[in-house]
């Protein structure tokens, strides 16, 4: 499965150069889905403000910093591991085949990173292996905000079919044991930092 579900992350045309790079905010969160481009988490499941990362990274090249096309929206937690890093230290080249990184918007992110069936992010190439150990998603619980996104979308089904008056009393008890289990993964994304 892929690291952003059916969610098919592409950042729109058009966009002229930034006056600053926060200004391409309102647009990278719906181009983005509100998705972090490296690992999926959902910022609204969780309330996370997430932060804009410069794919290739202010320090290496300045005349990138306000171009849209260099932004990512990246949870907390990715965008402090990434940082500075940029393993072939040629701003012109991403990765060199066995490290580095791929921009998330590029359709070759798919082919270096994937998600299993329990949630975990991990790498398919060895360059979505250098991925997830840069932004160690190979040690990160990404099952638990991944399981809780799939569980929150169940739960709005349940809360229509409630305003609708057309829930019924299994429905409800369904209802109850998501929204606890949900509960309980959102505790332990809180208690691992995520």
């Amino acid at each position: 499965m892929r690291v952003h579900g059916d969610k098919v992350i592409r950042r729109r045309n058009g966009v002229s150069e930034l006056k600053c790079y926060q200004d391409g905010r309102e647009q990278l969160e719906q181009d983005f889905y509100y998705l972090c481009g490296y690992c999926g988490k959902n910022g609204k499941v969780l309330h996370q403000k997430f932060h804009i990362d410069h794919f290739v990274p202010k320090s290496l090249d300045k005349s990138r910093e306000k171009d849209y096309y260099n932004l990512v929206l990246a949870c907390p937690r990715c965008n402090l591991s990434k940082s500075d890093k940029w393993p072939t230290e040629d701003i012109a080249r991403s990765h060199n085949g066995k490290s580095g990184f791929v921009d998330p918007a590029d359709p070759a992110f798919d082919e270096h990173l994937e998600r299993n069936e329990k949630g975990f992010v991990f790498g398919k190439t060895f360059v979505g292996n250098s991925m997830c150990n840069m932004l160690h998603l190979d040690i990160r619980r990404t099952d638990l905000y991944w399981n809780a996104a799939q569980l929150k979308m169940q739960l709005k089904e349940l809360e229509e079919l409630y305003r609708e008056g057309r829930l019924t009393e299994q429905q409800k008890d369904i209802y109850i044991e998501i929204n606890m289990i949900f509960n309980e993964y959102i505790d332990q994304a809180f208690i691992k930092g995520e």
